[in-house]
């Protein structure tokens, strides 16, 4: 009677111990689990990062081209104000009738505005982040189309596009990495999610860089 009393204590505590151990497997595979999504939200948010360092490298890489066309730009402006100059002294003395008309078709092709230098933003496109993002020159777009930068602003806003500075595009990729890592977001984040994080004004000046979105 004591062996059977002995093998019933023996095989209760198999059967406890066999269910601390099953608990115990499904504590590490639930460990397992919550440790793959909190490192697949960091490589997220280490996608972001990288991505705004790419992109932040492109913006100075534009502003540097738009300070070389600009510094290009004032010195054809110097030699061309040569050549006005050289065409009213023409006007006002010449008797020849062909370099009068020559020299005031110069004059008459000194007006007009100053084309526009400088102004560089981040597109995000329809289809979010990481993939539809693009550094734009809109003073090239500008100089290059005959347009208002605000009116090329205008169209791509209306191609459903957002607008940033880069400040307001560095704040952009610190709140996303926040909702990541909190769980409520994940990659890819298209326009529209993108567009009710924040209340931002996306054509509003920014006060520390003129023609910045903010």
């Amino acid at each position: 009677m004591a062996t059977i009393t002995g093998k019933d204590t023996n095989l209760k505590n198999l059967r406890q111990r066999a269910s601390e151990l099953a608990s115990g497997a499904e504590s590490l595979v639930a460990l397992f689990e919550q440790e793959e999504i909190h490192s697949g939200r960091r490589d997220e948010v280490a996608r972001l990062k990288a991505l705004r360092s790419a992109v932040l490298q492109r913006i100075d890489q534009a502003r540097d081209e738009e300070a070389a066309a600009s510094y290009g730009h004032s010195k054809a402006e110097v030699v061309s104000s040569l050549f006005r100059l050289g065409a009213g002294l023409i006007t006002m003395t010449s008797k020849n009738r062909t370099m009068r008309a020559i020299s005031r078709q110069l004059l008459a092709g000194s007006s007009g505005r100053e084309p526009p230098y400088g102004t560089v933003i981040v597109r995000i496109g329809p289809k979010g982040l990481p993939e539809d993002i693009e550094v734009v020159s809109i003073s090239s777009l500008a100089r290059e189309s005959k347009r208002n930068e605000s009116e090329i602003m205008d169209r791509l806003l209306a191609r459903g596009n957002l607008l940033f500075g880069e400040e307001t595009f560095s704040r952009l990729i610190d709140r996303l990495a926040g909702e990541i890592l909190g769980g409520r977001l994940s990659l890819p984040v298209f326009a529209d999610r993108l567009s009710q994080l924040q209340q931002w004004s996306l054509l509003g000046l920014n006060p520390k860089s003129k023609g910045e979105p903010t």
